[in-house]
């Protein structure tokens, strides 16, 4: 065994492609490009999806016109209901969720769904879904809804 024979072993790995270096290569001049083109140039080929050639890609020809309620919507963290009576032991706060690992840490909560609720909860988050409140009031629990800005604003 001598040093070559070490050093020619098969990686499996195929070697990079050297362009440009003359004909012999079977990729001299053009390096594979072709002759001429936007493919030739730098930066040609790939565009991206929403590219169409140059016409006036649909995204920009279509009309933009109506409501969007996107940037000033408010979006609450659902939290079941179920969950919260088995890992929330006293009152159930925004702060107990969190702490519980139920809710994001500044999230807006939602506490919704159904479930036997068998001892009596003081609830005080966001918002809570119709029958989740009437759940909770028949055991014996109370349901407060947190003030939001927005609604303070309004």
């Amino acid at each position: 065994m001598s040093l070559n024979d070490i050093l020619s072993v098969d990686t499996g790995r195929r070697g990079r492609r050297r362009v440009g270096r003359g004909l012999g290569s079977g990729l001299g001049k053009t390096g594979g490009r072709g002759s001429k083109g936007e493919g030739s140039r730098t930066g040609g080929k790939n565009r991206g999806p929403m590219f169409e050639g140059g016409q006036k890609p649909l995204y920009m020809r279509i009309p933009k016109r109506g409501f969007s309620n996107f940037a000033h919507r408010v979006e609450y963290q659902p939290v079941y209901l179920a969950r919260v009576i088995e890992r929330v032991q006293g009152d159930v706060t925004v702060e107990s969720l969190v702490a519980a690992g139920l809710a994001r840490d500044g999230a807006l909560v939602k506490i919704v769904g159904k479930a036997d609720v068998t001892r009596a909860l003081k609830v005080a988050v966001h918002r809570v879904s119709a029958s989740v409140k009437a759940a909770i009031e028949a055991a014996g629990g109370s349901v407060v809804e947190l003030a939001l800005v927005q609604d303070a604003q309004a």
